[in-house]
């Protein structure tokens, strides 16, 4: 709008007139208090409203007088007519009350009613207020103040202390809450000193008081829902991708096999604000503060960059999805190079005792990043991280096929075999071809044109188009920086190689190192070896600045059909399980017996023994007559006698009824 010298401007809350207008500045004059003032023009055009128009409101009812209808349109006009008028008879110097009168006089004429003077205060002060909605009945229209509770405050504040408290507390019912009130207001006031009304105007009262907190509700939304800020919620997302990188761990609902156990994993990942990217992500049985400095590791070092035992052994783990497909695998290894590497400059994390060991202090200060620490229990801090979680349940982990849902009322009564289930390599690979072909390929809701929002961009796709238009030079770390990252164990060199976790390495390159001790005598001699958790395949032997890669070296790593004998065997051995005999006891009976050997006989049994031995018609003294071919050591065996009646016997008796060998006996009749 144009103002002209004598029109009155609105500045500061106070209705001024405009004396002079000038190039720069205006000259406004305070009619009341007879004080000039000067304002730049460039500040009036920004703060100074007109003051014909009274407020915003009076713009926006613009709007509400297109969608009134007839009949409430024509009440609107007709008050601002008649008020105009009203503005002009007393401007001509007609008294209040005969002016308003005529104005009332005007409107009952116009529209029927029977308005009285009172009616025409109330309208001016209404339409000062609220603009041109207040003119009509704000009843109707739903504009009209509340009326105030009649209940004591002290009930109020009574409830509102009791829902307070159940922020942390297991649900409970209504009733509960109820006599939680009555106590807490006998105890403050005394018994009766508080007029509680009926159990159903409670019940309306606490369900106008509880909207929002989830006190009936589940405990785990209270909580959550007590922890958001009572603000406005922020906009934090960097000014360019790996200024601001959040961290953070959750269960996973799935099992995967981890040596025959079903067992649950942990899910760590890096979240970039800027661009959505995931630069790293680690699961794990139980998240220990090594475990992040290989996440570290592989988010710093690209997969092109990694060492090649790194990426035979993901191949031959991917063998399980792509199977002979050589076209797949080679998609899958493109989205793995085509990632876009982001250095994380700053972490925020939360208080976890991992995130703040000093395994990754000591790793992001070495590597030139900063941390930063949210406030406790403020999981708002790093709600992007959250939400993130909860994408990869929705599009990853719900396929497996070990999905155990998100509560236990969501979960199923399947049982998984153990030989179903992924294993750890399966699902860290699993993942990691999910995050490179899937999720940085996407387009992401966040991540859209304001000028045009239908244009969505993926992950890789904005960090691609920020490094267009600020050009950054990113040297990622070598494949020595990716080993030396790795968690590192002390073992002893044999002539053999390396024994580590019932796993033996060797290589060429160790030489003459064999059965050496190592200088460092804080470790007993033993060399340090890298490991990768990750690829069982290959470890670094640590020699200074060099490592020498040793190959795990097992028989049966590439014997035919080898992947299915060891899962059959791993199969049987679940079915067996732990509680399975294992001849232990067998074994124990054996070597007591070695050890012991026979008996000593006692005097009875030996003098027993002998005559047993000059029996004639025992068995042993039998073999020696019966069998022609025996040999002199057996003819020795049998007993000698000089007794003739012993010969006698023997002679008479060459078959000893009735014992056996009768067959041959019959055959020399």
């Amino acid at each position: 709008m144009i103002v002209h010298p004598g029109d009155l401007v609105r500045w500061n809350d106070e209705d001024l007139q405009v004396v002079a207008v000038r190039a720069t500045y205006t000259t406004l004059r305070n009619a009341e208090m007879g004080e000039d003032l000067e304002v730049l023009n460039a500040d009036l055009a920004e703060r100074g409203e007109p003051a014909t128009v009274r407020s915003t409101t009076d713009v926006l009812d613009l709007g509400v007088l297109d969608e009134l209808p007839p009949a409430d349109r024509k009440v609107v006009d007709v008050w601002l007519e008649e008020l105009d008028r009203l503005s002009d008879l007393l401007e001509a110097g007609t008294k209040k009350t005969p002016a308003y009168q005529v104005t009332v006089d005007n409107v009952n004429r116009r529209l029927g009613t029977d308005y009285n003077a009172i009616k025409v205060t109330r309208q001016l002060a209404a339409l000062d207020e609220f603009g041109v909605a207040g003119l009509l009945d704000r009843r109707r229209f739903g504009m009209a103040d509340r009326p105030r509770s009649t209940q004591d405050p002290r009930l109020i504040e009574a409830i509102v202390s009791a829902m307070d408290g159940q922020t942390r507390a297991s649900t409970g019912t209504a009733d509960r809450l109820i006599w939680m009130v009555e106590r807490d207001l006998e105890t403050r006031y005394g018994k009766g000193a508080v007029d509680v009304p009926s159990r159903a105007t409670v019940y309306r009262l606490m369900e106008r008081l509880e909207a929002g907190r989830h006190t009936f509700g589940t405990a785990r939304t209270r909580r959550t829902t007590a922890n958001q800020p009572s603000h406005v919620f922020g906009n934090r997302t960097g000014m360019r991708p790996g200024e601001q990188v959040l961290i953070d761990t959750t269960p996973m609902e799935i099992l995967v096999d981890c040596d025959g156990e079903q067992v649950r994993p942990d899910l760590t990942i890096l979240l970039d604000e800027c661009s959505r990217s995931v630069p790293g992500a680690i699961v794990t049985i139980g998240t220990r503060s090594i475990d992040l400095v290989v996440l570290l590791a592989r988010a710093l070092v690209p997969y092109a960059y990694r060492p090649e035992g790194v990426r035979a052994n993901r191949r031959n783990i991917a063998q399980a999805w792509v199977g002979d497909d050589d076209l797949i695998a080679q998609r899958f290894e493109d989205a793995r190079d085509a990632q876009q590497y982001i250095f994380p400059e700053t972490i925020t994390t939360d208080r976890g005792a991992s995130y703040v060991s000093r395994h990754f202090t000591d790793a992001c200060r070495t590597l030139g990043i900063s941390l930063n620490l949210a406030a406790a229990y403020t999981p708002t801090q790093k709600a992007k991280i959250e939400r993130m979680f909860r994408t990869i349940k929705n599009r990853f982990t719900q396929y497996v096929v070990s999905f155990l849902g998100e509560s236990a009322d969501m979960r199923g009564d399947e049982r998984f075999p153990t030989d179903r289930l992924l294993t750890l390599e399966q699902l860290q690979e699993l993942l990691e071809d999910w995050i490179a072909a899937i999720w940085q390929n996407r387009p992401h809701g966040s991540l859209r044109d304001p000028r045009h929002p239908k244009f969505k961009l993926s992950p890789n796709q904005m960090v691609s188009a920020y490094r267009q238009a600020v050009p950054e030079l990113l040297i990622p770390l070598t494949a020595d920086h990716y080993i030396a990252l790795l968690p590192k164990k002390w073992r002893g060199i044999h002539h053999y190689g390396v024994n580590l976790d019932l796993r033996r390495y060797d290589s060429e390159a160790l030489g003459n190192l064999r059965n050496k001790r190592s200088p460092d005598r804080r470790h007993a001699g033993q060399w340090p070896i890298h490991v990768d958790p990750y690829n069982p395949m290959i470890v670094w032997l640590q020699l200074e600045d060099e490592f020498i890669p040793l190959s795990w070296r097992s028989p049966y790593s590439n014997m035919p059909m080898a992947d299915e004998i060891w899962r059959i065997a791993r199969a049987q051995a679940a079915v067996r399980g732990e509680e399975a005999p294992t001849n232990d006891d067998l074994n124990e009976v054996l070597r007591r017996f070695m050890s012991t050997g026979n008996k000593s006989l006692t005097s009875r049994e030996r003098k027993r023994a002998k005559s047993n031995m000059t029996d004639p018609l025992g068995i042993t003294n039998q073999l020696a007559t019966l069998s022609p071919a025996s040999t002199d050591s057996e003819r020795e065996i049998a007993p000698t006698s000089s007794d003739d009646s012993t010969e006698e016997a023997a002679s008479s008796w060459p078959v000893a009824p009735p014992f056996g060998l009768t067959r041959q006996a019959e055959g020399t009749e």
